[in-house]
């Protein structure tokens, strides 16, 4: 099998998936159609077939085969565009009673859209919501709307005004 850092694998989570891909259990093909995805997940099925030098019907049911055992979960669009930078982007850190916290987090993703990732951490704020709006005054209808949430406690609200390294997802 094949070296897996030799491969430069980009995946819309994070930008570097090297060490995940030594935990795989994949072989240089699907390695192959992984990367191939990771830059162009449109791709067809025949063009990535050419590309390895395998049948289409091989890479259809590779492809199949990997999201079945949740080695690929999805294929996602990537936001690459300045108008996204228009956008408030903010990471908003919850404080929630622990009896309240799997409802509270199925409450906010049921009900807030605008929500782009919702995380359990382990601070006294222990959920952490990545969040997106069009302004200020959504984000801050989004504020109020939280604190009449039963079960949150507090809010700890940080926008961002400015990227050194941008997500790919969102642009910002």
């Amino acid at each position: 099998m094949e070296d897996h850092r030799n491969h430069e694998i980009k995946c819309w989570k994070k930008e570097s998936c090297e060490g995940l891909l030594e935990t795989l259990a994949v072989d240089d093909i699907d390695l192959d159609i992984i990367k191939i995805l990771s830059e162009n997940a449109r791709m067809s099925n025949v063009d990535i077939a050419n590309k390895i030098s395998v049948s289409e019907g091989t890479v259809r049911r590779r492809i199949a085969e990997m999201a079945k055992n949740k080695v690929i979960e999805g294929f996602v669009l990537l936001l690459n565009c300045e108008e996204a930078e228009k956008c408030v982007k903010a990471f908003v850190s919850i404080e929630i009673a622990d009896s309240n916290l799997q409802s509270v987090a199925d409450k906010l993703l049921k009900d807030h859209e605008h929500i782009i990732a919702l995380y359990r951490t382990s601070t006294r704020f222990n959920l952490l919501s990545e969040v997106m709006f069009r302004s200020i005054i959504e984000l801050q209808e989004f504020i109020d709307g939280c604190h009449k949430i039963e079960g949150i406690v507090d809010l700890d609200v940080k926008m961002v005004i400015g990227s050194y390294k941008k997500c790919l997802w969102t642009g910002i």
